[in-house]
């Protein structure tokens, strides 16, 4: 996916990409190589997965899934999840998956 191609897809995800790509951003050093962090992108956005998942994926450099979850701190889920909501709000969206997404959160962060 080139870089025109995500702008035109989704202009805040473009933007994270080109910020992680800044070697004195936080996020440069989750990546140690950013044709991977493109095509992680460009596979995430084919493959159809919600862009506040692919924006956190970029901000954090996890992908966090059910499976996983159980292997990271709480620290870990609470920045990936603010990573989510940071897109949410940076769109304007709340939506049902977001609400789902924090619940989901509040339960693994309780549970410990």
């Amino acid at each position: 996916m080139t870089e025109d191609e995500l702008v035109a897809f989704n202009p805040v995800l473009a933007q994270a990409v080109k910020d992680a790509e800044n070697p004195n951003s936080r996020t440069y050093a989750y990546w140690g190589s950013l044709e991977h962090l493109r095509e992680m992108v460009a596979i995430a956005v084919r493959a159809g997965v919600e862009p506040s998942k692919i924006f956190a994926m970029i901000k954090t450099g996890r992908l966090l899934t059910d499976d996983n979850m159980k292997f990271l701190s709480k620290a870990d889920i609470k920045e990936w999840a603010d990573a989510a909501r940071e897109y949410d709000q940076l769109t304007k969206r709340k939506t049902d998956k977001a609400e789902r997404r924090d619940s989901l959160e509040n339960r693994r962060i309780k549970r410990g």
